[in-house]
């Protein structure tokens, strides 16, 4: 059975995803932290690939996604962790690199928002809450709105086969 995510708008600057997984709730926050997992499953378009991946699972620990496009155009994510509370809770900052081709990290755009990632116990499943907030325009939420609802596709097929 197929459980597609349900988002929610609530303002201008904040988005809400929720979506019922069927895989535990330690898996599910192993493969949302897991640099090595994050690159098979991270792909907000289609054709996309995540060549690279750097989490440093910590408060105050970076991290840092780098996406490819099928035209080789990189869309590279880093942020800082703010709360890191397994296998339930994270809040981490979230900005763009103004290139994002290379390896290392690189200089961001300066416009950080905010996810706060809850992983929720339903029985034998796991309730993805995923709150995306201070988005400086709507166009920038309704964007992320469209990757996340692709990248949380992503997600649970690859936890719902592991």
């Amino acid at each position: 059975m197929k459980m597609n995510s349900e988002v929610q708008k609530p303002d201008d600057a904040t988005l809400i995803l929720r979506r019922l997984l069927n895989a535990p709730q330690e898996l599910v926050f192993q493969a949302w932290t897991s640099a090595e997992h994050i690159t098979q499953w991270m792909r907000p378009d289609p054709g996309m690939v995540c060549p690279l991946a750097i989490m440093d699972l910590r408060v105050g620990g970076k991290f840092r996604i780098q996406m490819k496009m099928p035209d080789g155009e990189f869309f590279t994510a880093v942020g800082v962790f703010q709360e890191v509370k397994a296998p339930e809770r994270l809040v981490y900052t979230w900005d763009w690199e103004k290139d994002g081709s290379g390896e290392e990290f690189g200089e961001v755009e300066g416009k950080p928002s905010l996810l706060t990632v809850e992983f929720l116990q339903r029985g034998e499943r796991t309730e993805l809450v995923l709150t995306h907030s201070r988005f400086a325009t709507v166009e920038s939420r309704d964007n992320h709105a469209q990757g996340w609802g692709r990248i949380t596709e992503s997600f649970a097929r690859f936890v719902e086969k592991e």
